[in-house]
């Protein structure tokens, strides 16, 4: 069983009361054709509707991306919310009461302690909004008019002001927080007498709000002029974590809902984000300043399929362009193009000097990753020098080297052949010597499986998921257990058998609950399996049956063969001769009912 905290028991019940259609339906417009309810898929951008909802199952599955699960998973990954905040969600909807958790002291205490971060973190982003429109924050007034920010942006971003040290300190006292739960909400440091204070004083405010329209924390731009720490942001807490934080994924978000979203824009700094706002393009955010990481692009992913990054023009920059680049070729199923900017410049200043046009056609004329690359590499160096021009091709070719594909290289290396005056067929055999291809790395590190394993789990998939989606050719019930090597399955198909002798169902939804789904390819596979490539269902179904045993029955053979060429007793020989004739007998007989 999967770890959880509530009972399956209180699980079943929760999902019963909310009814996957009517959630979902909040959502995502849905139409019902057949037994199904269908619509555009929320987790990635389409016109013709491939998100699929089996109402009496109780779950989703996109035939576009991939995606899948029950109520909960949904909420989870469309409100990016964690476990037991849509459970929560869940049980507020159905007027249900969360069970105590007494089991587990641990998650309550830290449950406990999000929600009184969170509280304070609202009281905070509150007194500094109040705080912008005050005569004690004239030097972040006077910053806003130089910026040319409207009421729009003020509002739209809850920008706000710290005035001093203490006063922040005292309204949460007067809520009668602790010293140490304003430390641990992130709002306040404590001193070296031990009392808290603002460590954002006198700066700019910029609340961080997540997915779920929360502040989880603050950045503060300096206006005192000290030169001191440009920006400061909230330390990590147990609802900040500034490698997972992005600024404006909330209004993304909201901008999905309302409109459709396919591409987001990634820029490095907070007014960047506000500028671009300003200007229009409302589908921009920001990773803090910081390094980004695997979590910022999973996060991205719920939104949208397509990235531009558009970071700053400066070496700095490119830099930092090129860090990212190798962060997406972890995740290759997001499409990452790069908005090249004028040197020096960041998109704050673009558009101050280009505009809405400018920025427009600069999104439109992007460049792929290679491109980039071979972009930055040519500033780098000076092709007119023969040394600097061969370094200039040893450092493309180490970078098309990595390219997935044959048709990819042959691409850049066209590119370089122009770039340089050297012929591809030379930059070819640079290409092949230069190390060990690509493919034959993963055959290396990632040998294939045997043809007939191969075949076998296929076999076993099919037969899983026809017993799990009920279908009417389905009705083999032999115990199969012993012919399914992956624990997984294994698993499923005991759960299934043991329903069956029950006169009981298994929910497709419940498996949600029973598996980690998410990381389990195979069960995935069983859940969402097209059964539409299956020309001969029936047949096939009996086919795959026997497949599963005869693999076994091979297997078992294989190994009293080995036996019989190692033993020397002549009896034991006899008997494991036996033995191999009667599976092989079984073998030419392929009769199921004798495995019943």
């Amino acid at each position: 069983m999967k770890d959880s905290i509530f009972s399956p028991a209180f699980i079943e019940e929760l999902k019963a009361k909310n009814d996957i259609v009517n959630i979902i339906g909040k959502y995502v417009r849905l139409e019902k054709k057949g037994k199904n309810f269908w619509g555009c898929c929320p987790f990635h951008h389409e016109k013709t509707p491939s998100f699929c909802i089996n109402e009496y199952e109780q779950f989703y599955h996109c035939f576009g991306c991939g995606e899948s699960g029950d109520v909960i998973t949904f909420l989870r990954k469309f409100e990016n919310m964690e476990y037991i905040d849509a459970i929560k969600l869940l049980a507020e909807n159905a007027g249900m009461k969360l069970p105590e958790i007494e089991e587990n002291q641990k998650f309550a205490e830290a449950k406990k302690q999000k929600d009184k971060s969170l509280k304070i973190l609202e009281i905070a982003k509150n007194f500094y909004k109040e705080n912008l429109y005050t005569t004690n924050a004239k030097p972040a007034q006077d910053y806003i008019k130089k910026r040319k920010l409207t009421k729009r942006e003020l509002d739209d971003f809850e920008l706000g002001y710290s005035p001093n040290f203490f006063q922040i300190v005292n309204l949460l006292k007067s809520y009668k927080f602790t010293d140490a739960e304003m430390k641990a909400s992130g709002v306040c440091e404590l001193g070296k007498s031990g009392k808290p204070y603002d460590f954002l004083s006198e700066r700019l405010i910029f609340p961080i709000v997540d997915a779920q329209g929360d502040c989880i924390g603050f950045s503060g731009r300096d206006l005192s002029g000290s030169g001191y720490m440009k920006y400061k942001n909230t330390s990590a807490t147990v609802v900040f974590n500034k490698s997972k934080a992005i600024y404006g994924i909330n209004l993304v978000k909201k901008l999905k809902q309302e409109k459709g979203l396919d591409t987001i824009i990634l820029v490095e700094g907070q007014f960047d984000v506000i500028t671009m706002h300003r200007f229009g393009f409302k589908n921009t955010v920001a990773c803090l300043g910081t390094a980004i990481t695997k979590d910022h692009l999973r996060q991205l992913k719920r939104f949208a399929d397509n990235i531009i990054l558009c970071l700053d023009g400066d070496s700095a920059g490119q830099k930092a362009t090129l860090r990212t680049l190798e962060v997406f070729r972890e995740m290759p199923e997001l499409n990452v193009k790069v908005a090249v900017l004028h040197s020096g410049q960041d998109p704050d200043e673009f558009l101050s000097n280009n505009g809405v046009e400018g920025m427009q056609k600069l999104l439109q004329n992007t460049l792929s990753p290679m491109a980039f690359r071979i972009f930055v590499f040519k500033n780098k160096y000076n092709l007119n020098s023969l040394d600097e021009k061969m370094k200039f091709i040893k450092e493309v070719i180490a970078e098309i080297k990595k390219l997935s594909t044959n048709a990819e290289q042959e691409i850049y290396l066209a590119e370089l052949g122009k770039l340089t005056n050297v012929s591809i067929d030379i930059l070819r055999r640079d290409l092949d010597s230069s190390s060990t291809p690509l493919v034959a790395k993963q055959s290396i590190e990632k040998p294939a499986p045997a043809p007939e394993l191969d075949a076998n789990i296929k076999a076993v998939k099919f037969v899983l998921a026809s017993m799990l989606h009920k279908k009417d050719y389905a009705d083999f019930w032999g115990n199969l257990e012993e012919y399914i090597i992956n624990p997984s399955l294994k698993k499923l198909y005991k759960l299934l058998l043991a329903k069956h002798k029950e006169g009981t169902e298994l929910k497709i939804s419940s498996l949600y609950d029973i598996f980690d789904v998410e990381t389990d390819t195979a069960i995935q596979d069983v859940i969402n399996f097209q059964f539409s490539n299956i020309t001969n269902p029936k047949e096939y179904f009996l086919s795959s049956v026997w497949q599963m045993i005869e693999n076994e029955l091979k297997f078992r053979k294989a190994t009293l063969s080995k036996q019989y060429k190692e033993e020397i007793v002549s009896s034991k020989k006899v008997e494991l001769l036996m033995q191999i004739n009667e599976i092989d007998k079984q073998l030419k007989k392929k009769n199921l009912g004798d495995f019943i």
